[in-house]
Order: C-alpha cells, then sequence, then structure tokens
C-alpha cells in the first residue's frame, strides 16, 4: 500500500516535531518528515517547499498555539494602560513545561540555521515592543520593563536559569506595579 498523498496540517507538525525531537534540526529533512509523517515527499514539499519552510510552519504552528491559550489573558486587561504589556506579564506567570522549554531550543536552533526563521520572531519580537512603546505613556520605563521580562524568558527558556515560584512571582508583582503605575496614553 502506498502513501497517502496529503495530510492535515495538525498531523504534518506532529511529524515536524517527533522527527526533530529525535533527529535535532541537523537530522530534520523533507524525506524525513515524509516518512514520519507516512506521505509523500512532494505533499510535504508541496506544503513547506523546503526544510527552512517546514521549520517555518513549525514556527508559526507553535505561536498559533501559544496565541491560543491568551484570550482570557487579554480580557483580563482589555481597555486597561499598557494592556500588552500587562498580558505579557500575565503569560509568564505560567512556568514553561519542559515541553516548551525543549520546542525553545529547537527554535532557537532553527534561527541560528535559518534566516525565515530568525524573521518570523523577530516580527514577533518587534511587533510586542511596538505595541508596548504605543500604549506607554513613559515608553523608555515600559520597554525597560519588557525588556526585564524577556530577560527572565530567556533565562528560563534557554535553560540557563529557573526561578522558583516565589522569586518569580515577586519579580513579575514588581513588573505589573511598574505597568500599572504608568497611564498610559489615552484611548488604549
Amino acid at each position: 500500500m502506498g502513501r497517502k498523498r496529503s495530510i492535515d496540517r495538525d498531523e504534518l507538525m506532529q511529524a515536524i516535531e517527533r522527527v526533530a525531537r529525535r533527529s535535532g534540526i541537523a537530522g530534520l529533512s523533507i524525506d524525513a518528515v515524509a516518512k514520519e509523517a507516512g506521505i509523500s515527499k512532494s505533499s510535504v514539499v508541496y506544503d513547506c517547499d523546503s526544510k527552512a519552510g517546514l521549520l517555518a510552519a513549525f514556527i508559526r504552528h507553535k505561536m498559533a498555539q501559544h496565541c491560543g491559550r491568551l484570550p482570557d489573558i487579554q480580557a483580563r486587561h482589555k481597555g486597561k494602560p499598557n494592556a500588552r504589556l500587562r498580558e505579557m506579564i500575565d503569560e509568564y506567570r505560567r512556568v514553561p513545561t519542559e515541553e516548551e522549554l525543549a520546542m525553545a531550543l529547537l527554535i532557537s536552533a532553527s534561527m541560528g540555521e535559518h534566516a525565515e526563521c530568525r524573521e518570523i520572531m523577530s516580527e514577533k519580537l518587534a511587533g510586542d515592543a511596538e505595541m508596548v512603546a504605543a500604549q506607554a505613556g513613559n515608553r523608555q520605563r515600559m520597554l525597560m520593563t519588557l525588556l526585564t521580562l524577556h530577560g527572565m524568558a530567556y533565562l528560563e527558556y534557554f535553560g540557563f536559569y529557573r526561578f522558583d515560584q516565589e522569586t518569580r512571582n515577586e519579580i513579575l508583582d514588581e513588573l505589573m506595579a511598574v505597568a500599572e503605575s504608568d497611564p498610559g496614553v489615552p484611548g488604549d
């Protein structure tokens, strides 16, 4: 029996993840993903074009999954000054899982190898910084708060340091106090 000609997008993303976990970025290939998914190589090429395309699709998929968890947080801060910064602070209250840490390292490795992957992350981070700056009354102070938040997250996501829950909450409470102390711009 031959391979399936097509696959749903979630199945393809799961196949990419399994291959990358097992073989790393170096072992990720269109052929390996096609075999893992049980589909033809041409189907993977049609969907993703190249290895860089596989990784870019995977990063976008992971970002969409992440954003799917945010509506409750966004609703809590809607209409408040510095809403995006407050949302991000609340996002980081949840300790990253081992799965998320592994995916962060995988995505980081892909950024080192492929410009398209760097561009995806660059656009996302730049968009967040621009939104934080646009909503801020004191732009510099809110951007410094964002930088602190990202520094904390990167320490954890890249496995350099894990904050205990008490320390994590103290830091995030202080960052939230900074965000709340800024009046934001009218019309947020």
